[in-house]
């Protein structure tokens, strides 16, 4: 992926041009790509303002211009083919773009530079050679990503998850050089040997990107055989791809938050470079039943007791199943009541520890109270005696005085599950 970094504001100058733009270069008509650069190289080196005395900076500014001038129609291929057509008069009136009184414009578009192109094009409007290099490449190839979705129960008992991988390694045959033993290289004429092509992007008025990218031709290595020396097992390309199975061990206990399991060195291979990782990304679905507390050894879950057996007690009583399947049982003492959110903690059944399995954290039961329906009772005697029981203040006197005058309020019951009020007040006339 190329590596992008903000350069240098440009101000809007004017360059002068000269006549024959082969001629300004001194280069044939039929000269490549390569040897317009390198021409441009030796003559904007030589005819720099800054390497001459200073009795001949303003000749040699001229001349700097027009070189720069020069390059910056030949080294477009498009304005290049206009030019050999027709001259001067592909570019208008005023000859090639921005020439005239006030000197040559130049205009600015996204094109390729290297590192040489690039520095001279700034020292000749003034700002000097940016300060921006090539940023130090990474020691590792990129890391490879995994992602999968696990359940609470894998958390529990642990898992292997295993994947077929197929990555680029060195290949076996050449260790590497891309060539049969004994072949000569040759320097990469597209990157010069660098690895890299330095390119200078575009990205607004008078703003530029810089961006180094690898060198397709050379694979990076900076460096080419001949067709006939390249290594018949990788033609040249230096890796060949190897599948082999990955697996990703989630120890029991593992984070439920980011959770991520990392094999060191199993990314691709790389010439000159250490292998990256394969990371192994995991999200963990919620779970019907159980939940990690903040402290991610603690379970909770949540029961459900009927209303007669948190007042009058029950025994061992399956409430739930376990993450690995085991039944969960319970007493309740009679006498003992359950009440609405009462929280039971059960020590040393929840999560395990990390590397030390043996270890659990706390399983913790939240009460849930079932009430009985409306109208559950047969005979108002039933409810009598139940009132009997239960009602602990009925020998207790009220007042006189605190029901003087006092109406009883009308309120209405909210349904949790459908959020519906059935009011009383309209019950008394069949309206609800």
């Amino acid at each position: 992926m190329p590596t992008t970094t903000l350069l240098h504001t440009i101000s809007d100058k004017h360059i002068a041009l000269g006549a024959d733009l082969y001629e300004v270069l001194g280069v044939d008509r039929n000269a490549t790509s390569i040897e317009i650069r390198k021409a441009y190289r030796k003559l904007a080196l030589l005819h720099h303002p800054d390497k001459v005395p200073e009795h001949e900076r303003d000749e040699a500014e001229l001349r700097f211009k027009e070189i720069s001038s020069a390059y910056e129609i030949l080294s477009d291929e498009v304005k290049r083919d206009e030019y050999d057509l027709r001259g001067d008069a592909a570019f208008g009136a005023g000859g090639v773009p921005g020439a005239g009184a006030g000197g040559f414009g130049f205009e600015y578009d996204d094109r390729d530079f290297d590192e040489d192109d690039f520095a001279n094009f700034f020292n000749m409007f003034g700002g000097g050679e940016p300060q921006a290099r090539k940023p130090k490449e990474s020691e590792f190839t990129p890391d490879a990503e995994l992602e999968i979705t696990i359940t609470l129960e894998d958390i529990y008992k642990g898992k292997i998850s295993k994947f077929t991988s197929t990555r680029e390694i060195i290949c076996t045959q050449c260790s590497g050089s891309g060539a049969k033993a004994g072949a000569k290289p040759k320097r990469c004429e597209t990157c010069d040997g660098e690895g890299h092509i330095r390119r200078i992007r575009w990205i607004g008025p008078g703003m530029a990107a810089n961006e180094y990218i690898t060198c397709t031709k050379c694979e990076g290595t900076g460096v080419t055989f001949k067709k006939s020396q390249l290594c018949k097992k990788c033609k040249g390309k230096t890796t060949i791809p190897e599948t082999k199975i990955l697996e990703f061990v989630i120890p029991k206990g593992a984070t439920s938050l980011d959770g991520k399991i990392i094999l060191k060195g199993e990314s691709d291979q790389c010439v000159g470079k250490k292998p990256g990782d394969v990371v192994l990304k995991y999200k963990v679905e919620d779970h019907e039943v159980f939940r990690r507390g903040e402290n991610e050894n603690e379970l909770y879950a949540t029961i459900h007791i009927a209303l007669v057996d948190s007042l009058c007690g029950f025994s061992s009583r399956v409430v739930l199943h376990h993450l690995d399947g085991r039944p969960i049982k319970i007493d309740s003492k009679p006498g003992k009541v359950l009440r609405p959110g009462d929280l039971l903690k059960i020590p040393n059944d929840g999560m395990p520890y990390v590397g030390n399995e043996n270890k659990l954290g706390n399983l913790y039961l939240e009460v849930v109270i079932d009430f009985p329906p409306d109208h559950w009772f047969l005979e108002k005697s039933d409810l009598d005696k139940i009132k009997t029981i239960l009602d602990v203040n009925s020998n207790q006197p009220t007042k006189d005085d605190e029901n003087d005058g006092v109406s009883p309020v009308f309120y209405s019951v909210v349904d949790q599950s459908k959020k519906e009020n059935n009011n009383s007040w309209w019950s008394w006339f069949g309206w609800n």
